[in-house]
């Protein structure tokens, strides 16, 4: 650049505005350095962030090579000369200077830059003035209270050309879509190395949403209708849509869904929107083998039906092969009023239990109502029959027949679906029966199960957990076995077999327990990409006297593995009593 464009672009910046929409911050700029190049770019006289901001902005260097001619780097300086000064601006250095020279290295070009900075400007005043129907939006104070820039702030370009963007942006998301920035400018004195901002934001109209289309054929559309939250003539809003497109999504009915607004078909302010899907598969099959030293090889298979009906009723049969705990079983699921956090069920199975000293063979039945609040907590009420059969070894078997009451609340907060960083899990629920009524004994059980995940910045993750058992019950001998607690296992205590802790009869026969108590710790910390090595501790028993009881402990380390599917464990664990009875444990699955 020759010294008379240098010197009527400073003239530009003195006297009038200097609208700098369109410039990029370094930060934005370090990512798009346009080109792998045998030229060699060296600038001096800069700090490091204006330099590689300077080097960011330039045009690329894949136009040149060691082969070009002088004539062709030089007609590379000559549209480099308004870029380099360009590239300092959007860093707040206005007065800065800045030579481009070419020489030859070797047998290739090298390119020196000579950089004077001169003093950064700073920010002095910001006006920022909304006007229009969306002033009182949360969105817009929101903005509003949060201004790009505090004074004495470096006049960063790319933080008001940031900002500009939200405005907009969060007038789209509302609905005001004819929103215009009638005022944008920024005014630098380099006399006094300071600017003043100016911004009149006009909100305009907001618009409504119009007729609500839904291209669908899987459902009637009375209950199609249930799944439809957006309603005509109510305010316009993205994030409804969006959520719509998640409720529909989450159904379990369709393979692709699309909620779309058609602006150029607005007609008094009122916006079409379309909703079209493509139906799922109808059925899904699933299958998993697994083995662990507790409980040798399982397979376990299942069917579902996403749709039985227009009506959207769905079906899901399950199946386990175990030599300890083999069950089939059917759900059958009812979307209610409010299908997206409200449904019924009516299942019915069959499982058996055997740990060897006491086994279980039930028949279960039962009706749950299932509601999610807006807080996330899904809340289940459940009635449910079961007709159960118990022998411990060498005595007779009982039965026994319960019809159960039951509530229950559970939440999971966690940052990600399969590798969650932070976050936590409970469950809390509480069942019971009374004699004489469609039952043969009185029982009341609650149980708390917590677990909470933490990633430190070191990126060791702290995995805690704990559950917690209680039971009252007049017989406890008459006491099905799958009302009982057991701890031990993979997902009790490791380092010990699958439901081998608890009370004991005079020949050592294991009884379970009325109370539980487990919990873990365990620490996980990355080694390599996307391996990761874990050692933990559990601690826990199954008992009847919260006055005399005692804790068996198991600890070991373990593998992890970021699979598609999600984190791969396998496990070594031993008893504290008996370090040579090494447990192996295998599963896949997140950890909330």
């Amino acid at each position: 650049m020759d010294n008379n464009n240098k010197i009527t672009r400073q003239i530009k910046q003195i006297c009038g505005l200097a609208l700098l929409g369109g410039v990029a911050s370094s930060s934005a700029l370090a990512a798009t350095t346009k080109s792998v190049s045998p030229v060699d770019v060296n600038i001096t006289g800069a700090p490091k962030e204006l330099s590689e901001n300077i080097k960011a902005f330039l045009p690329s260097l894949r136009t040149i090579d060691c082969a070009s001619t002088q004539a062709r780097i030089d007609r590379y300086i000559d549209a480099s000369s308004e870029k380099l000064l360009e590239g300092a601006e959007a860093l707040g250095y206005f007065e800065s200077q800045a030579t481009m020279t070419a020489r030859r290295r070797g047998d290739c070009w090298v390119l020196d830059v000579k950089v004077k900075a001169g003093q950064v400007v700073r920010v002095d005043k910001v006006s920022i003035d909304l006007l229009g129907e969306g002033l009182g939006e949360t969105a817009f104070q929101k903005l509003l209270t949060s201004l790009p820039y505090k004074t004495g702030d470096v006049l960063i370009s790319q933080d008001y050309d940031d900002y500009k963007s939200k405005l907009k942006r969060t007038a789209n998301s509302l609905g005001f879509f004819d929103a215009e920035l009638t005022t944008h400018q920024i005014l630098v004195n380099l006399r006094t190395h300071t600017a003043d901002i100016t911004l009149v934001f006009q909100t305009g109209d907001r618009y409504k949403i119009g007729a609500v289309s839904v291209d669908q054929e899987l459902l009637a559309n009375k209950y199609i209708r249930r799944y439809i939250n957006i309603r005509e003539g109510e305010w316009f809003s993205s994030a409804e849509l969006i959520k719509q497109q998640r409720i529909l999504e989450n159904s379990g009915y369709y393979k692709t869904v699309q909620v779309t607004s058609d602006y150029q078909k607005a007609s008094n302010k009122m916006i079409p929107v379309g909703i079209t899907t493509t139906k799922r598969k109808r059925y899904t099959y699933k299958g998993a083998l697994g083995f662990a030293t507790d409980d040798g090889a399982y397979f376990e298979t299942s069917m579902d039906t996403h749709w039985l009906n227009n009506k959207g009723h769905q079906l899901n049969l399950t199946a386990r092969l175990s030599q300890q705990d083999p069950s089939v079983g059917l759900n059958y699921k009812v979307p209610l009023w409010s299908p997206e956090h409200e449904f019924s069920n009516f299942s019915l199975g069959w499982e058996r239990s055997d740990n060897d000293d006491i086994r279980g063979t039930a028949f279960k039945a039962g009706f749950d109502y299932h509601r999610r609040n807006s807080s996330d907590w899904e809340q289940t009420a459940s009635l449910s029959y079961l007709n159960e059969e118990t022998q411990v070894d060498g005595e007779d078997a009982t039965r026994s027949y319960l019809t159960l009451l039951g509530v229950n609340v559970r939440k999971t907060k966690r940052d990600h679906a399969l590798f969650p960083t932070k976050g936590w899990r409970l469950d809390v629920g509480i069942k019971g029966a009374a004699e004489n009524i469609l039952s043969d004994q009185s029982v009341l059980q609650g149980e708390i199960k917590g677990k909470r995940l933490h990633t430190f910045d070191h990126k060791g993750k702290l995995i805690t957990q704990a559950n917690l058992g209680y039971t009252l019950v007049g017989d406890f001998d008459e006491m099905p076995k799958s009302l009982r607690f057991f701890a031990g296992g993979q997902n009790s205590v490791r380092g010990y077999s699958f439901e081998s802790l608890g009370e004991t009869d005079a020949d050592g026969d294991l009884l379970g327990g009325k109370q539980l108590l487990t919990t873990s710790l365990e620490y996980e910390y990355p080694v390599y990409d996307k391996i990761s090595a874990a050692a933990f501790i559990d601690t826990g028993n199954a008992f009847d006297d919260w006055g005399n009881y005692t804790l068996n402990y198991g600890y070991g380390v373990g593998a992890r593995y970021k699979s598609p599917l999600g984190p791969i464990r396998a496990d070594f664990a031993v008893p504290h009593e008996d370090t040579s009875d090494l447990h192996f444990y295998f599963s896949l699955g997140p950890d909330l």
